[in-house]
């Protein structure tokens, strides 16, 4: 059975400067059986070095996709492919359903806006502060103040960091930069969002806050997503645990059990540009692939 999803807390994907109800929703209406994301073969090698081997896999409408793999396994480049930063040497690449291999520049800045991206290090601006850092995609698009400072809010709220808001960058530990990070991936409201190695560097109980705010874009918004880690406790939390609000409309987290068995996460592991492995959870822990089981065992 699915984790339950309920009403946005925020509202879903739309025109940013639109500020009635978006009761018309094309994310929801959309059909669900074509995917968020979908590489078909693809292929990219530098020089001599191949970094993806005729990679396909799918990401399905709020779904999480969990990409393992060691350093230069090609786990990041999948981000940059799907970002348009890189063009693969062949195959195929579509979001929504829609072709984006070979758009150029400005066709991919229209496809962006489907997407927010979660770096690794937040990757804030030092110079603004955190008010400004969210609103930034709004401000380029020359979005009305008001209606920006509506939605910096709202995305605040969801990652707790209200009181954030006039902050510096400087002022703000590593776990609150990262926060902010997914607060700026949220404005505008993308239906996919991006996380590359988004708790490197943070202790145990920062990463958890991380992965429970990817859990709840998972289960409360119905956000689709690839979540890039080389992390098994990253693994263990998307893979094991499901965001529901409660009576007072509050988000609780509760264990993967005998109310509602996890779906919407799958996992792939890549070792040296090939997908050695897809599935669930349960599966990989069963593997008796020795790469797979030492890989595993943090070795």
């Amino acid at each position: 059975m699915h984790s339950l999803k309920e009403q946005d807390q925020f509202e879903t994907p739309g025109d940013p400067t639109d500020q009635t109800p978006d009761t018309d929703n094309r994310f929801f209406q959309a059909d669900r059986a074509v995917p968020a994301i979908e590489f078909r073969n693809v292929h990219l090698a530098f020089d001599e070095k191949v970094i993806l081997n005729g990679v396909s896999f799918k990401v399905n409408r709020g779904e999480t996709k969990i990409i393992l793999g060691r350093s230069g396994s090609g786990k990041s480049t999948i981000i940059r492919l799907v970002l348009g930063l890189l063009k693969p040497d062949s195959g195929e690449i579509l979001i929504d359903g829609d072709d984006i291999t070979f758009l150029n520049e400005v066709q991919m800045m229209e496809v962006r806006k489907k997407l927010g991206m979660v770096f690794q290090e937040g990757a804030l601006f030092d110079s603004l502060p955190v008010y400004d850092n969210v609103g930034y995609r709004l401000h380029e698009q020359n979005v009305d103040e008001e209606i920006v400072e509506a939605q910096v809010r709202q995305m605040l709220s969801f990652v707790d960091l209200e009181d954030a808001i006039d902050k510096m960058p400087s002022e703000l530990s590593g776990g609150m930069r990262r926060r902010v990070g997914i607060a700026r991936a949220l404005i505008g409201r993308p239906p996919i969002v991006l996380f590359d190695e988004p708790t490197a560097g943070l202790d145990p109980p920062t990463a958890r806050t991380i992965c429970e705010l990817a859990i709840k874009l998972r289960d409360i918004q119905d956000v689709s997503s690839i979540f890039v880690t080389h992390e098994m406790k990253n693994l263990e939390y998307l893979s094991s645990e499901y965001a529901v609000l409660d009576e007072d409309g509050e988000v609780v987290f509760e264990e993967e059990g005998e109310k509602l068995c996890i779906i919407n996460t799958g996992i792939l592991m890549i070792k040296q540009g090939d997908i050695i492995f897809s599935g669930k959870n349960e599966e990989l822990m069963e593997e008796d692939d020795p790469y797979i089981k030492r890989f595993l065992n943090g070795k």
